[in-house]
């Protein structure tokens, strides 16, 4: 049988941004139950006391406490941050010629420090980012792939992960909703064993880093 208590978690786990501040102390628990009321009702066909949504929820509160590690905790044990500036995005079909073009590209700018290149491989489409000092080479090599989408004026973050905190359920969570609570809009992620980069607009790059830095 169904119980409130399974009802609240459900509720709970379709919203991470809920999960998080819940976990985080950040939620008034009464105005919490009062909203989530009338669905609660509605799927278990009956009337239910506000007090035991309150009980519901403070018991699934101290279980995220245990499951979801603080915000804080993860960000001040990050890594250096690199920034990369001038880049650009080029998303292909798939086809059959557009791993010959990718090894091309990937030839083209083997051992050059200086460049920002990476692929990433989809189930029907490719994105290239890179840095806009090889845009020329892109678009003669990828000539006669079809093109997409491409997007310009843009910058990355780079973030160094420690070794352990790959371990820890949450850590890549963590980082994204510090920026998407902010309204950054994030174009690209791109995730290596310890690492972690962000492609977003040149214009939102400076708040990126200070909210990621001082959080």
């Amino acid at each position: 049988m169904i119980s409130t208590t399974n009802v609240v978690e459900e509720l709970i786990k379709k919203a991470p941004f809920l999960e998080t501040a819940m976990a985080e102390d950040l939620v008034n628990y009464s105005s919490l139950a009062r909203y989530l009321k009338p669905e609660i009702e509605k799927r278990l066909f009956k009337d239910i006391k506000e007090g035991a949504i309150i009980m519901a929820l403070k018991r699934a509160s101290i279980r995220l406490k245990s499951t979801i590690p603080k915000s804080n905790e993860i960000l001040k044990n990050l890594g250096d941050i690199t920034i990369r500036s001038n880049l650009i995005d080029y998303t292909f079909l798939n086809s059959p010629t557009l791993g010959d073009a990718q090894n091309k590209i990937l030839e083209a700018t083997a051992g050059r420090k200086d460049i920002f290149m990476t692929v990433s491989h989809g189930i029907s489409q490719v994105t290239v980012i890179a840095s806009e000092a090889v845009e020329k080479d892109i678009k003669e090599i990828f000539k006669h792939e079809t093109a997409i989408c491409s997007i310009s004026d843009l910058s990355s973050l780079t973030i160094r992960i420690p070794e352990e905190a790959t371990k820890t359920p949450g850590v890549l969570y963590s980082i994204l909703k510090v920026l998407a609570w902010e309204g950054i809009n994030m174009i690209e992620t791109i995730s290596t064993y310890t690492e972690l980069t962000i492609i977003l607009g040149t214009k939102d790059i400076e708040r990126a880093f200070s909210l990621l830095k001082n959080t």
